[in-house]
């Protein structure tokens, strides 16, 4: 009987350990762990709504070069993220109005087609990195304002380019009416 006592403590042990929050080393690292800026490791840089971060490694091209393709990459990552915001946007909306998910996606998909390097050239490089093993970070990213100019951009876009999708929205009067109250959302 006290084997048996002894093996449900440990046991009810292991799973109370097992539970317990892990400690996370908050502390952000170059792949060498020396010490990074935290921007490096993703954590939100100053006041901006989207950003990316771009690295390149040591290379024969320069420094010139490492910064443009690490900006080159920082600015594929910025645009996959701002189309996950336009789509969180467009779903919040979206719910408002009970619509189906299949007419969402299809909405997010038509919005989506809109994006590109282009539309997002007002992004900027807001802090630039030199690592201990000379790679280059780049932070690209751009603030609320302008992150909400461009969501309605886009959107405006979208709806003149496919009226007969947006009607969904019928109760709207115009375009720029409804793109400005799906970009205020709160996500």
């Amino acid at each position: 009987m006290k084997l048996l006592k002894v093996i449900v403590i440990i046991l009810v042990a292991n799973l109370l350990a097992c539970t317990q929050p892990k400690v996370v080393n908050k502390a952000c690292l170059f792949a060498s762990q020396k010490k990074a800026p935290n921007w490096i490791c993703d954590e939100p840089y100053s006041d901006l709504a989207i950003q990316a971060v771009g690295k390149f490694e040591l290379s024969f091209g320069g420094r010139n070069y490492m910064l443009d393709m690490a900006e080159i990459a920082a600015r594929k990552q910025l645009i996959e993220r701002f189309k996950l915001k336009v789509a969180r946007k467009i779903s919040l909306y979206a719910e408002k109005s009970e619509l189906s998910s299949k007419v969402i996606d299809a909405l997010i998909v038509s919005a989506n087609k809109h994006i590109d390097n282009e539309s997002l050239a007002d992004a900027k490089v807001y802090q630039i990195e030199t690592g201990p093993e000379n790679e280059v970070y780049v932070l690209l990213g751009l603030d609320h304002a302008k992150t909400k100019v461009l969501i309605e951009e886009v959107l405006v876009t979208s709806m003149q380019n496919e009226k007969n999708l947006w009607q969904v929205f019928k109760t709207q009067n115009v375009e720029p009416q409804l793109a400005a109250a799906i970009a205020a959302i709160k996500d």
